[in-house]
């Protein structure tokens, strides 16, 4: 696919609203609600697919519409932006994807639009940056505060953006707390071995080793008989 910089360019004079992702945008004043269980799970699986902290998209989704609670989750914004996590239908062009695998890419499917958003974001900065990553994503600097304060609150509700366990030793039993990708070596750009899913036995066998950001363990992942690194936050023990 396209990298956002040759979006902007495509669209050219059309002005950055033709390819901005903006929409209904919740209200930022109140406390967080809580996260439905299905979009939980989707925040953090994404999350741990795309290496970056789960909470950003949960505070993405709270405010664009509350976790898809406006109009059964597909809203339409007066600028034309749909879906949970609202995109423009030109955005959505580029960035889509089949997030569930069943040959659709639907923006305003949850489990299609979240994973769009994750790809939209790390396309544009994060996890390095998330304050630029975030502006790209809605060209106000007050929305870049209001999805970070909502990313604080959940963090602090949730367990720290994983919701997984921590303090482990060598020989302790783990499982991912969503699909997990376990990689070659600690780091969010390093090549991925295989992806875990909840319930998949492993046993620590290395580690901790702090990398972008994150707690990684050396983890033989027993059913698959394969070895890799995973992040400390989305494992809890077995």
């Amino acid at each position: 696919m396209p990298s956002r910089r040759d979006v902007l360019k495509t669209f050219g004079t059309a002005g950055t609203a033709a390819v901005t992702v903006t929409g209904l945008t919740g209200s930022a004043s109140a406390a967080p609600g809580s996260i439905p269980s299905h979009y939980l799970n989707q925040y953090q699986a994404t999350g741990a697919n795309y290496g970056i902290d789960w909470t950003y998209l949960a505070g993405v989704g709270w405010i664009e519409t509350h976790h898809g609670q406006y109009t059964d989750g597909c809203a339409t914004s007066s600028a034309g932006a749909r879906g949970p996590m609202q995109f423009m239908p030109s955005t959505w062009d580029y960035y889509g994807l089949d997030g569930n695998g069943d040959g659709d890419a639907n923006i305003c499917d949850y489990r299609d639009a979240i994973p769009s958003a994750a790809y939209y974001l790390t396309d544009s900065g994060a996890p390095e940056d998330w304050d630029s990553a975030l502006y790209a994503y809605n060209h106000s600097w007050s929305y870049v505060n209001d999805v970070k304060d909502a990313a604080a609150y959940y963090r602090d509700a949730y367990g720290g953006g994983g919701g997984g366990g921590g303090g482990f030793v060598d020989g302790d039993r783990v499982t991912p707390t969503a699909n997990l990708n376990t990689r070659e070596q600690p780091g969010t750009s390093q090549p991925i071995v295989a992806t875990i899913s909840p319930g998949e036995v492993g046993e620590i066998m290395n580690g901790p080793t702090d990398k972008n950001g994150y707690t990684w363990w050396g983890v033989h992942w027993l059913d698959r008989n394969v070895w890799g690194w995973s992040v400390e936050q989305y494992l809890t023990d077995a």
